[in-house]
């Protein structure tokens, strides 16, 4: 049997998608909505080692963005390590 809580992710990758390519501003804000709302739905319904894993994945590229921001910063303002 196919895994329902893949249902609203593979939904919410492909609303993802339509953002990327659309280029009207209410096309891109309801394929935005829809994403989150697929998302916050399949996370939901998803097991608890899914969700771990995808927790700790969000905190790890969270921490990459933060630390790319934090360098291109400090050069941009001319501060040498």
């Amino acid at each position: 049997m196919f895994p329902m809580y893949l249902i609203p992710l593979l939904l919410a990758l492909a609303a993802m998608r339509v953002f990327q390519k659309a280029s009207e501003d209410i096309t891109s804000i309801l394929a935005i909505a829809t994403a989150v709302i697929c998302l916050i739905g399949g996370f939901v319904l998803s097991p608890w080692i899914l969700k771990l894993v995808i927790t700790l994945l969000v905190l790890a590229l969270e921490r990459i963005y933060l630390d790319k921001s934090a360098k291109s910063g400090s050069e941009s303002q001319g501060v040498k390590n």
